[in-house]
C-alpha cells in the first residue's frame, strides 16, 4: 500500500510540473523582423518549445503590471506594411551568392546575416538562454540512479585463519524534492522572459547589421561613381591641355595657358587617384560589415531607384514604438525586474518543502530490501540580519532603474526617428536642386569651352566652369546616396528593414 501511495504522489507532482523538453531554437532566419514579430504572441505554456524570433519580439509578457495595451489601428497598419516589405526579401534558404558575381543589396544583406560575428554571437545567446530555461524547469523532475558493486576479499591476518570471500550489492534509488515552489515558478518565468529578450536582441542586432550593410553598400557605389566622374573630368582636362598646347604651337595662346592647363590636369589626376583609393577603402568596409574579407573589387548592381517614403513623422514614430526590438526588450526588462521584486518580498514568508524517496537494495541481484520516505516541512523566517529588507530595497532600486532606462529609450527612439526623418527630407529636397545645378553647369561649361576655342575667353573662366560642372555632378551623386542612406537609417529607427 505504501508503494502505491508513493507512486500516486510522484504522478501528481510530476503531472503538475512543467515539461523540461524545451527545444533549442534554430538561428533566426535573416528575414526575421520586429515588424512581423509584433503580430504574434510569445508562448505562455511551459511545454511549448522555444519559438522563432518572429513570433515573440512584440509578444506581451505574462502577469506584468507594465503598460500592455492593444496597438492602435495606425500601428497595426504600419506593422502590416513592414511585414509586406519583409516578405519581398530573398529566400534565406537559397545558397549564398558568390562575391565574384554582381551583388545586389539584398545579396550583401544575406551574406552579412550569415557571416557577421555579431549576429552569430546573438544567436548563440539565444541558444544559451534556451538552455537556461530548460535548466530552470529541470527542478520538477525526480532523480533516478542505479548502482551495482561487487567485492572480493582475500586476507590472512594471524592468528586468524585465511579469509577468502566475495560480496555484491545492487540498489535502485529515486528521489524527488522541491522547496520554495513559488520561487521556482518565478525563476521559470524569468528565464522565459530572458529567452524572449535574447531573441529580441538578435533581431535588433540583425537590424543594425542590415542598416550598416546598406550604408556601406551605398558608400561603395558612391565611391565607384565618383571615380567615373573624376575620370570624365580628367579626360576633359586632358582634352583642354591638348587643345591649349596646339593653340600655343600655332601662336594663338600664351605659354601661361599651357602651364595652367597642365596644372589643372595634374590636380585632377591626383583627385582621381584619391577617388580610386576611396573605392578600395569602401570595398574593405563593406566586406567587413558582411563578415568576410575581400581584396579584389566588388561588383555591385548600381541600378538603384530612389524609393519614395510617404509616411508622416507621426506614422513613422508610431511604427517605431510598435516594432523596435529594443523597445519590446525594455518592456520585458521591466517585467523581469517586477518578478525579482516579488521574489525578494517572498523571502518574508514561510518556505515549504515537499519530497519523497524510494530505494531498493540487496545482494546477489535480489533487491529484496526497500525503503520509502515521504517528508514535508516548513521554514519560517524570523530574523535574517536585514538581508531580506535590503534585498527588497535593492530590487525596488533595480525596478526604478529599469523604468528610467525605459523612459530614456523612449526619448532616444523619438530623437532617432526625428533625425533620420529630417535627413531624409533634406536629401529628398536636395536631389532636384542638384540635378538642376548639373544642367546649368553643363551649359556654362559648353559656353566657356566655345568662348575659349573662339579666342574670346580665358583659361581661368574655362577652369572655373569645369570645376563647377564636376562639383555639381558630385553634389548630385552625394544627394542621391544620402537619400538612400537616410532611408536605411530611418527604417532602422522604425524597427523595419
Amino acid at each position: 500500500m505504501m508503494k502505491q501511495i508513493l507512486f500516486i504522489l510522484f504522478a501528481v507532482l510530476i503531472g503538475t510540473a512543467p515539461c523540461v523538453r524545451a527545444q533549442l531554437p534554430q538561428p533566426a532566419a535573416p528575414e526575421g523582423n520586429a515588424a512581423q514579430a509584433a503580430s504574434a504572441q510569445a508562448p505562455t505554456d511551459a511545454t511549448a518549445p522555444a519559438q522563432p524570433l518572429s513570433s515573440v519580439v512584440a509578444a506581451p509578457a505574462e502577469n506584468a503590471s507594465v503598460q500592455n495595451t492593444e496597438l492602435s489601428p495606425l500601428a497595426a497598419q504600419a506593422q502590416a506594411e513592414a511585414a509586406a516589405a519583409l516578405n519581398s526579401l530573398p529566400d534565406p534558404n537559397e545558397p549564398l551568392p558568390s562575391l565574384d558575381e554582381k551583388l545586389t543589396i539584398d545579396d550583401c544583406v544575406r551574406i552579412a546575416l550569415a557571416n557577421s560575428p555579431s549576429v552569430v554571437s546573438a544567436r548563440l545567446a539565444v541558444e544559451s538562454a534556451a538552455v537556461s530555461l530548460s535548466n530552470a524547469k529541470n527542478v520538477f523532475w525526480p532523480t533516478v540512479s542505479v548502482s551495482a558493486q561487487q567485492e572480493y576479499t582475500n586476507s590472512k591476518i594471524p592468528p586468524a585463519p585465511r579469509a577468502d570471500h566475495g560480496t555484491d550489492a545492487e540498489s535502485v534509488n529515486a528521489d524527488f524534492s522541491i522547496s520554495g515552489i513559488t520561487d521556482l515558478i518565478r525563476n521559470i518565468k524569468t528565464q522565459r522572459l530572458e529567452l524572449q529578450r535574447a531573441q529580441m536582441s538578435l533581431c535588433d542586432v540583425e537590424n543594425t547589421v542590415i542598416a550598416d550593410v546598406k550604408s556601406a553598400y551605398y558608400a561603395l557605389l558612391s565611391a565607384q561613381r565618383a571615380v567615373a566622374i573624376r575620370t570624365q573630368s580628367r579626360d576633359l582636362y586632358q582634352e583642354q591641355y591638348d587643345r591649349t598646347k596646339a593653340f600655343f604651337d600655332e601662336g594663338l595662346r600664351p605659354k601661361v595657358d599651357v602651364t595652367t592647363a597642365e596644372v589643372n590636369l595634374n590636380n585632377e589626376i591626383l583627385s582621381l587617384i584619391r577617388a580610386k583609393n576611396l573605392v578600395k577603402t569602401q570595398t574593405s568596409n563593406l566586406a567587413n560589415v558582411m563578415g568576410v574579407t575581400r581584396e579584389k573589387p566588388l561588383i555591385l548592381d548600381d541600378t538603384i531607384e530612389a524609393e519614395p517614403f510617404t509616411m508622416t513623422f507621426d506614422e513613422a514614430l508610431t511604427q517605431a514604438y510598435a516594432n523596435r526590438p529594443d523597445v519590446h526588450s525594455s518592456k520585458v526588462g521591466l517585467q523581469i525586474s517586477e518578478i525579482k521584486l516579488n521574489q525578494a518580498k517572498a523571502a518574508y514568508w514561510p518556505t515549504f518543502t515537499l519530497g519523497a524517496s524510494f530505494s531498493k537494495s540487496g545482494d546477489e541481484f535480489r533487491l529484496d530490501n526497500d525503503q520509502t520516505r515521504l517528508y514535508a516541512g516548513v521554514e519560517i523566517p524570523i530574523f535574517s540580519a536585514f538581508n531580506v529588507y535590503n534585498g527588497v530595497k535593492q530590487a525596488r532600486i533595480d525596478l526604478a532603474s529599469a523604468q528610467n532606462s525605459d523612459r530614456s529609450l523612449s526619448n532616444n527612439v523619438f530623437m532617432e526617428v526625428q533625425n533620420a526623418f529630417i535627413s531624409l527630407n533634406e536629401a529628398a529636397e536636395s536631389i532636384p536642386v542638384a540635378a538642376s545645378t548639373v544642367e546649368k553647369a553643363k551649359e556654362n561649361l559648353d559656353l566657356a569651352r566655345g568662348r575659349y576655342n573662339e579666342g574670346i575667353g580665358d583659361i581661368i573662366a574655362l577652369k572655373d566652369a569645369e570645376v563647377a560642372y564636376t562639383d555639381s555632378e558630385l553634389s548630385l551623386l552625394t544627394a542621391r546616396y544620402d537619400y538612400a542612406v537616410a532611408l536605411a537609417e530611418l527604417k532602422k529607427a522604425m524597427g523595419t528593414r
